[in-house]
């Protein structure tokens, strides 16, 4: 697995859960109706960043499986190591993005 990937989603995850704990702390301190617009958009934004992160998670871990299907048909040890790593690191993604959507929802229920 490329370790630039790795960053790029940790990144993305970062901004996902920062931005929630940013408008959390902030909801108190503006309620006029531009704020609203502005959450409302950021919500919105980091729904569909974990949308995107979900799919690259999903694809991890179906990758996974292939490559370690790959490493048993030809004897590759290291395919079939790789591949157990991608499909693990795949269902981190995912519950990662879970916890995050989590968040955003109980954020989405708050009255804007």
């Amino acid at each position: 697995m490329n370790n630039n990937t790795n960053l790029i989603l940790g990144v993305v995850a970062a901004l996902i859960i920062g931005t929630g704990a940013g408008y959390s702390f902030g909801k108190g301190a503006n309620s006029n109706d531009s704020k609203t617009k502005e959450l409302q958009d950021s919500v919105a934004m980091m729904n569909d960043q974990a949308v995107t992160i979900q799919k690259m998670a999903e694809m991890m871990k179906s990758d996974g499986v292939i490559m370690q299907e790959f490493g048993s048909k030809y004897k590759e040890e290291s395919s079939i190591m790789k591949g157990k790593d991608m499909e693990i690191m795949g269902g981190k993604y995912m519950q990662d993005v879970m916890k995050a959507s989590e968040s955003m929802n109980s954020m989405t229920q708050m009255k804007m």
